[in-house]
């Protein structure tokens, strides 16, 4: 990465696109060997280098067939992909976006060979983005009911973010949408709430019942 994309990153994405970057590198193990990968959504974002190389075939879907995924797919719908087919199903991001998504979790375990590793990030408190439409957030207790409910077992469960991660990405989201100028001189504060962002894994917020219900999303992993 050149220090002009460094720059972008470090100043442009989210304290939560960075803990997710950070959350999908300390999962590398997961993706090693004679393995089938489906990442549904996944347009390459973030710092996090997907390693394609390490595993035996990356599918890429996605319901544009401008994004140029290897093949076109709704995860409400997933004929395409025959059963027990895939190791591990990657859906970063995606859920918030699919209108049915217990039907599209239920594909998802459909295609999951046994033992199956389904990872999943969602935001919570965050901003509406739609790509192309954004539907819903749930929370940490409809993810594991949902989930569990298909069948899935809970492996892996991460808050991303509590009270000061979700007020630093608001406040970014604030600096960015000013004038160029205002911009440019609020910036090293978005720094700051970057910093103070880090409160939320210490005991001072974890032991606070309210400071610690804000939730800017989850990272998950499940297994069939």
């Amino acid at each position: 990465m050149n220090l002009a994309s460094r720059l972008k990153y470090i100043f442009g994405a989210t304290v939560r696109r960075k803990t997710l970057d950070n959350l999908l590198g300390d999962c590398l193990e997961y993706f090693e060997g004679d393995l089938v990968v489906l990442d549904i959504g996944g347009r390459d974002r973030g710092n996090f280098k997907k390693p394609k190389e390490s595993v035996k075939k990356w599918i890429f879907a996605d319901i544009n067939s401008s994004h140029d995924p290897d093949v076109v797919l709704n995860v409400a719908d997933m004929s395409a992909i025959k059963n027990n087919f895939v190791d591990i199903v990657l859906a970063t991001e995606l859920f918030e976006h699919v209108s049915k998504p217990e039907k599209g979790i239920g594909e998802c375990f459909r295609v999951l060979k046994k033992k199956g590793v389904f990872i999943i990030s969602a935001p919570f408190l965050y901003r509406i983005h739609n790509d192309p439409d954004d539907f819903q957030r749930w929370t940490d207790e409809k993810w594991r009911r949902e989930l569990r409910k298909t069948g899935f077992k809970v492996e892996r469960f991460e808050v991303m973010g509590r009270f000061f991660s979700v007020m630093a990405d608001n406040f970014r989201f604030f600096v960015q949408s000013l004038p160029r100028l205002l911009r440019y001189i609020l910036y090293p504060l978005v720094l700051v709430s970057d910093l103070v962002s880090l409160l939320d894994k210490t005991n001072f917020v974890l032991e606070n019942n309210v400071l610690s219900s804000f939730h800017g999303g989850y990272f998950m992993i499940f297994r069939k």
